[in-house]
C-alpha cells in the first residue's frame, strides 16, 4: 500500500485532541514550486532544526534520548545521516526523510501536523503528536523550505 494514496483535505494542526477537527492531511497548493528557490541543507535547513528542534529536551541530546531522531549539534553530516533514508521507529514503512519525496517523509508529515492520517500504519496505531510538540506549527514558509530541500534530493551540501 502506498502511503501517498491518503487523500484528505488539511487545515494545520488538525490532529490530536481537537474533537472539532477531524484528522486531515496536508498537500501544498498547485502553485507550490518545489524546485525554486534552491535550498541548502547547511545554510537553510540546519538553522531551522537548531532554532526549533535541537533542544536537549527534544531532538538535540547528543547522549541519551533524542525522542526518536537526532536534529541537534553543529555537525550537519551527523544530522543528515540520522534522518535521510532512516526509518522511523513509529512508522517503519516510512523514512524520516525520503530524498525527492516530501509526502513520504515522516519528519515533514509530523511538522505539517498530518501524521495522524497515517495512524493506522504506525506502531500502536498512533503516530504521535505533531511537531514542534505542544507548540504552534512552524510557519508554512519554514516548512516549505524543508519541503523544497527534500524535493530537491535532500542533499548534504
Amino acid at each position: 500500500m502506498l502511503l501517498s494514496t491518503v487523500a484528505l483535505a488539511v487545515p494545520l494542526g488538525g490532529c490530536p485532541g481537537d474533537e472539532a477537527s477531524a484528522c486531515k492531511d496536508y498537500s501544498p497548493p498547485a502553485s507550490f514550486d518545489a524546485q525554486n528557490p534552491t535550498v541548502s541543507f547547511a545554510k537553510d535547513v540546519m538553522p531551522i532544526f537548531t532554532q526549533s528542534c535541537a533542544f536537549s529536551s527534544c531532538h538535540g541530546s547528543a547522549s541519551g534520548s533524542s525522542n526518536g531522531v537526532f536534529l541537534g549539534g553543529t555537525d550537519p553530516t551527523r544530522v543528515h545521516e540520522s534522518i535521510v533514508d532512516v526509518r522511523s521507529s513509529k512508522l517503519p514503512a516510512m523514512a524520516f526523510v525520503k530524498a525527492g519525496d516530501p509526502r513520504e517523509s515522516f519528519l515533514l508529515r509530523k511538522m505539517d501536523g498530518s501524521q495522524c492520517a497515517l495512524d493506522a500504519q504506525c506502531t500502536g496505531s498512533d503516530c504521535g503528536q505533531s511537531m514542534p510538540h505542544n507548540d504552534d506549527a512552524l510557519p508554512l514558509e519554514t516548512r516549505d523550505t524543508l519541503r523544497r530541500w527534500i524535493a530537491q534530493g535532500a542533499k548534504n551540501d
